[in-house]
């Protein structure tokens, strides 16, 4: 990549939190700095570019010009997402590394919107015709003065809103012909996958229960509790107990199972011990004491692998499918010349060095 010191997609992020078009490339939540792996310094984040200026050339890449306007645009689109979610004072805390995020986003998208000309990919009307039905229909709107109406709201046109589906499309084949179609997934590494994580396809120990709880402090409750607890292990009925004693309470068993390691903790260390039928001796709580039949207990139960496979393998496609990706866009960055004319915006350097830093410090295996 040959950049010197010194994309435009601004409105697809406006159709995204409304019409659900899906971005590629630009972060789609609020950037938490505090937690970024190798996240550039404060110092190389974007500076705000004073209000006084209407419009500027920010960055080129292979001579195609990002402009001021759309990178506004795309940031008033992104916050207007995000108040949704966030106070203001966050997004304000966040607004450089944001902006960074966003530009380089931008950029990103149009070196591949540029690789998609050089290889021939276009889109025919009829694609965006159903791209525009599938929109009407996902957002509920019957008729198409509804669409143009939120259009309007939005300060788009159908010839911008088709446009943007247009590119959208077009990065979607790219990405499709050179990156995805190469992914292939062995029935080694599923079955690999499988064995290194069985928890994930083990269903949790559940039990059903009936318990006889004493609520107050354990000191106070020590001697009615074991009392208790004897009479219910002769064979006493909970209910009839439980009336004996006033702090005691009857929990009958519902009839629903609960997952085990869903169970207070003193409950969840004794529970797996106890056989089903009989009430255990008093276990200490945080609330008192509590003694405990086990009704009915469902052993944890792993899947087949017949059972899974095509979710294991969705899962490793996916995970193949970003890192490619990653790697690809790459690529595309170290091939085009890209030239940061206003070098407040050089911060977006620094975030892709960070972002190579830290894929090549992750485990080759990913889990």
């Amino acid at each position: 990549m040959k950049a010197s010191p010194g994309t435009s997609h601004p409105r697809l992020v406006r159709c995204a939190g409304w019409l659900a078009v899906v971005s590629l490339i630009l972060p789609a939540s609020l950037p938490a700095q505090e937690t970024t792996v190798n996240a550039p310094p404060a110092a190389a984040m974007s500076a705000p570019v004073p209000d006084n200026i209407i419009n500027m050339v920010l960055v080129k890449i292979n001579g195609d010009p990002i402009l001021l306007t759309e990178l506004r645009s795309v940031i008033e689109d992104r916050v207007t997402m995000l108040r949704q979610q966030f106070p203001a004072e966050e997004i304000n805390a966040q607004m450089p590394l944001l902006t960074t995020q966003l530009l380089a986003g931008m950029v990103d998208q149009k070196m591949m919107l540029q690789r998609a000309d050089l290889v021939g990919i276009t889109i025919d009307a009829n694609m965006v015709d159903r791209q525009i039905q599938n929109l009407r229909e996902s957002n509920g709107f019957t008729t198409e003065s509804e669409l143009n109406d939120a259009l309007a709201q939005m300060g788009l046109t159908m010839d911008e809103l088709r446009e943007q589906l247009r590119d959208n499309l077009r990065q979607q084949r790219l990405a499709f012909d050179e990156v995805q179609r190469q992914i292939f997934v062995s029935e080694t590494e599923i079955n690999t996958y499988y064995t290194d994580n069985r928890g994930q396809f083990t269903a949790p120990e559940q039990v059903r229960l009936e318990q006889l709880v004493f609520i107050g402090e354990p000191a106070s409750l020590h001697d009615q509790a074991f009392a208790a607890a004897g009479e219910l292990q002769a064979g006493g009925d909970a209910s009839v107990v439980g009336d004996k004693y006033v702090n005691g309470q009857h929990v009958a068993d519902t009839g629903s199972f609960i997952a085990v390691a869903d169970l207070t903790e003193s409950l969840a260390a004794s529970v797996p011990a106890l056989p089903v039928g009989l009430f255990s001796d008093p276990i200490e709580t945080t609330f008192g004491y509590s003694i405990v039949k086990v009704v009915e207990r469902s052993e944890q139960d792993l899947a087949g692998l017949d059972d899974v496979r095509e979710s294991i393998r969705q899962r490793l496609t996916s995970e193949k499918s970003q890192d490619r990706m990653d790697e690809y866009v790459r690529n595309l960055r170290e091939s085009a010349n890209i030239e940061i004319i206003d070098p407040r915006f050089g911060g977006i350097l620094a975030l892709w060095e960070a972002s190579e830093v830290s894929d090549d410090a992750e485990i080759p295996s990913r889990r």
